[in-house]
């Protein structure tokens, strides 16, 4: 099968799109032909990655409401000129806007196939995008336009994926009807390291032994709620707990200037992790407050390192973590519940223990190879349906 992936975002990004696309890319190159086109610098050019992998790099310029992120360029004459000479069998745009937008329009003028996947929650990324500084009528205004393009955008794919059960039934109160569900996966094979490295992560950082840690790993934009996090952490803390905040983003300073300001003492934020196991491993409980997560990969990240979660209830934190079995969640904007869960963990090692193994289990349902295997599925049933085969 030759495929054609859309991304507006990609390397060297970081995010959840980005880690899926990774790995996703590294299963379904084994038996088929993949061309990612994606937002890059410089001039329009295709690398070869592998015998079966293909970049088609798209000129872009940096999004200037969005630190670390590109708006590609309109290229849609050379880009639907490619897809004719490529004869792709399946298009798959993956949280489309402008890039992805051209590749569904390329794709339907040729008959192909297109699959849309619904990674951003657009109608809580308005507000966002001008961190969070529109005025309350705005932000509503705003959510109501975003569900419009949400329902003329995907409304072009022959199927819609979604990575949680709550995102299948919202986009289906849009108006969406071909809406499936498709949860995202994880090369859980690559969460390793060792005592060594764990250590070496432990000394640069200035992370103590024998405290009772959290970590929240992610990007550090405004949509995570990490202010939420210190705020919830700044309620428990004494001499015996500890926090770790790891990651990168726009907000970084912000949420340090944060910390500073409501006198939190027990908190080190590392900024980039190459290897995110060593961070995990250094601590005992995940949390993340993040309310707008469509999947959650880092709370499959840390539940496969044998950590319990705390997290928000809405979402993907909804979709992956069950409340009381392998970690808490609390409601959106309660923090001190969600301090109070937090200690709970801490303070409780054979809940933590309990919840921990639970929680393995649950990161195994998310691996790369089931994702993909029902991503291909879905690409099978559309061209059998062309085909008039069923």
């Amino acid at each position: 099968m030759k495929i054609a992936l859309f991304t507006d975002t990609y390397l060297p990004q970081t995010n959840g799109v980005v880690a899926f696309l990774c790995d996703v890319i590294g299963v379904l190159s084994r038996e088929h032909e993949i061309v990612l086109f994606a937002p890059g610098e410089g001039r329009f050019r295709i690398e070869r990655v592998s015998a079966n992998f293909r970049i088609c790099w798209v000129p872009s310029r940096p999004f200037p409401f969005y630190e670390g992120y590109r708006i590609a360029s309109m290229n849609f004459p050379r880009i639907a000129k490619l897809i004719e000479r490529e004869d792709f069998d399946i298009i798959h745009a993956h949280a489309p806007i402008n890039l992805g937008l051209q590749g569904m329009m390329a794709g339907k003028g040729r008959g192909i196939p297109v699959v849309a996947t619904y990674h951003t929650h657009y109608p809580d990324y308005v507000p966002h995008l001008l961190s969070g500084r529109l005025p309350g009528v705005l932000n509503d205004w705003g959510k109501h336009t975003a569900k419009g393009f949400v329902r003329h955008l995907f409304g072009m794919a022959d199927i819609v994926t979604a990575p949680t059960h709550e995102l299948v039934k919202e986009l289906r109160s849009y108006g969406l009807r071909k809406v499936e569900y498709l949860p995202n996966g994880i090369d859980l094979g690559k969460l390793r390291c060792s005592a060594r490295d764990v250590a070496a992560f432990r000394k640069a950082h200035g992370i103590p032994r024998g405290k009772k840690t959290v970590i929240y790993l992610g990007r550090l934009s405004f949509e995570k709620r990490v202010d939420r996090l210190l705020e919830a952490f700044r309620m428990i803390e004494d001499d015996d707990k500890f926090l770790i905040v790891a990651g990168l983003g726009p907000y970084q300073k912000n949420f340090r200037e944060f910390a500073r300001s409501i006198g939190i003492r027990n908190v080190v934020f590392t900024g980039r992790v190459k290897h995110p196991a060593v961070a995990y491993k250094s601590a005992q409980v995940f949390a993340s407050a993040s309310d707008s997560e469509t999947f959650g990969l880092t709370f499959v990240e840390a539940m496969h390192i044998g950590l319990p979660a705390v997290g928000v209830r809405r979402l993907g934190a909804k979709e992956v973590v069950t409340d009381k079995l392998d970690g808490i969640l609390v409601e959106p904007g309660d923090t001190a519940a969600f301090a109070k869960a937090m200690e709970r963990l801490l303070d409780q090692p054979e809940l933590r223990g309990r919840m921990a193994a639970e929680g393995r289990k649950t990161a195994k349902r998310y691996s790369i190879q089931r994702s993909a295997g029902e991503t291909l599925a879905i690409y099978e049933g559309l061209l059998r349906r062309q085909r008039g085969c069923g």
